[in-house]
């Protein structure tokens, strides 16, 4: 669970930093506590700033967006102009990994630098800097150190995670995108008196000109001290269920073991456990998530299923196997499946205490249906997870909120609808 997460990095970073420099000891965001369309800096100044240390600048304080997250429904927009900085405490010694996972929509362009100093001085003392798809799509380039350029492939339109390790203890750094390694340099770039040995702060910025800049970023995280240091515990308690949405899926839920992991790793084959043939990669969850859901598999066939954990330094041991024969689907009937996906004027309206909702989802997947207060604070999560087409009517008990608007929201991969609704006591 995330608030187990929370708990393990405040304890470690205690741990190993006693006397931390960082604006404060929760060192993941996830940005779900902050109101969408704001700015990020503007609304929490403690633990971001801007490159001119200028929160609420109408060019470089980027906004709170809820069109794509990893996790709940929020994620950072970097858009041109804007150039947020992540302070990171002047270090001088001391293993850190600083890690966030990155969408890049199809046909944009996205940026972001860590540095040994800021503010930076006239030579502008970059650690290392990163470009996304400003030259050529698909194709990313890390400005270090020898060689001085390092082009890597990336993905468009999915989730990918970042990370940047530093090794200050021995003046050595890594940039790593998703379990892959790209690069290992030397942090100073072998010139300590230009760059120096030192951790100061991560820059996003948007610079492109050619190609309209559009990054997403979502659970930002520092690792302190040697939390990755070592490769994570395996994952156990693997179990498969096949579940009925539309049609057959395989629902994966597992123990996470670790709290140094980056993400998990799913392998399926088919067949049993000693059954010929090899293990296949068929996904990756987010940190801390420990459920995934097949949903490529068909009906009278078996598959066996493993996770693994994976951080900078590799793999963890593979979890136990679970084997699993997809029965026949013949509960479902999709002939009545509505044909759009809507979201329905709350009735009655305005209501005193409880009103209904109901909304249609077209196809089966992943739906969350929440309400919100005028300044954007969720207040209530009336339905979440995946389901199946059909129409739903869910009940709102606002017993206890006070008189107003309220905006409630139906989200799918697809489609987002909203409309607003009036409290009156």
């Amino acid at each position: 669970m995330k608030t187990k997460f929370i708990t393990s990095i405040k304890f470690l970073i205690a741990l190993f930093s006693v006397s931390t420099s960082f604006p404060q000891l929760d060192l993941i965001f996830d940005f779900e506590n902050y109101i969408p369309g704001q700015q990020l800096a503007c609304q929490d100044s403690i633990n971001w700033t801007t490159w001119s240390l200028a929160p609420c600048d109408p060019l470089e304080d980027p906004i709170i967006s809820t069109n794509h997250s990893v996790t709940g429904t929020k994620s950072v927009l970097m858009k041109k102009d804007n150039d947020l900085v992540k302070l990171l405490g002047d270090r001088t010694a001391g293993i850190y990994a600083m890690s966030f996972w990155m969408y890049i929509p199809n046909e944009k362009a996205g940026y972001f630098n860590t540095l040994n100093t800021f503010p930076a001085n006239l030579t502008e003392h970059w650690g290392m800097e990163v470009y996304f798809g400003d030259l050529t799509q698909g194709q990313g380039r890390l400005l270090s150190f020898n060689p001085a350029t390092v082009n890597f492939t990336f993905s468009y339109n999915t989730w990918f995670m970042v990370t940047v390790m530093v090794n200050l203890d021995t003046d050595m750094a890594r940039f790593w995108l998703d379990n892959a390694m790209i690069h290992q340099w030397q942090w100073t770039r072998g010139v300590p008196s230009i760059y120096a040995l030192r951790l100061a702060a991560m820059d996003f910025y948007g610079p492109t000109q050619s190609i309209q800049d559009e990054l997403y970023i979502d659970d930002y995280f520092i690792w302190d001290g040697c939390m990755a240091c070592s490769k994570p515990n395996a994952p156990t308690n693997l179990t498969a269920q096949q579940i009925f949405l539309g049609y057959a899926k395989v629902n994966l839920i597992w123990q996470d073991n670790s709290d140094n992991e980056y993400a998990f790793n799913i392998i399926r084959k088919n067949g049993l456990p000693n059954d010929p043939g090899n293990y296949q990669a068929i996904g990756t969850t987010p940190v801390n998530i420990t459920q995934f859901i097949d949903s490529n598999v068909v009906t009278k066939a078996t598959y066996t299923y493993g996770v693994l954990a994976y951080n900078n330094l590799g793999y963890s041991d593979t979890s136990n196997f679970a084997t699993i024969t997809i029965e026949p689907v013949t509960n479902i009937n999709e002939t009545n499946a509505p044909l759009a996906f809507h979201l329905e004027q709350n009735s009655p309206n305005p209501f005193n205490p409880s009103t209904s909702i109901k909304y249609s989802v077209p196809e089966s997947g992943n739906i969350r249906l929440s309400v919100f207060n005028i300044v954007g604070e969720e207040v209530a999560v009336l339905a979440e997870g995946f389901t199946q087409a059909g129409f739903y009517e869910v009940t709102f008990d606002a017993s206890n909120l006070s008189t107003g608007v309220y905006l409630y929201k139906l989200q799918s991969a697809n489609s987002v609808q909203t409309k607003k609704m009036m409290l009156l006591k």
